[in-house]
């Protein structure tokens, strides 16, 4: 199921690498904002896009 999620994000995001972490714990995902920034923005600098 959880890797189901991560390749439904790679399709949305243009195979683009988001990254992600699991938190086994809490059973969530963490997904990267900056690297969704920089996808849907096509910036070479995401971070400062994202200040």
């Amino acid at each position: 199921m959880n890797q189901d999620k991560i390749h439904l994000i790679n399709k949305i995001f243009k195979n683009e690498t988001i990254r992600t972490v699991w938190d086994k714990e809490e059973e969530k995902y963490y997904i990267s904002v900056v690297d969704i920034v920089r996808v849907l923005v096509d910036s070479k600098e995401p971070r400062k896009y994202w200040n």
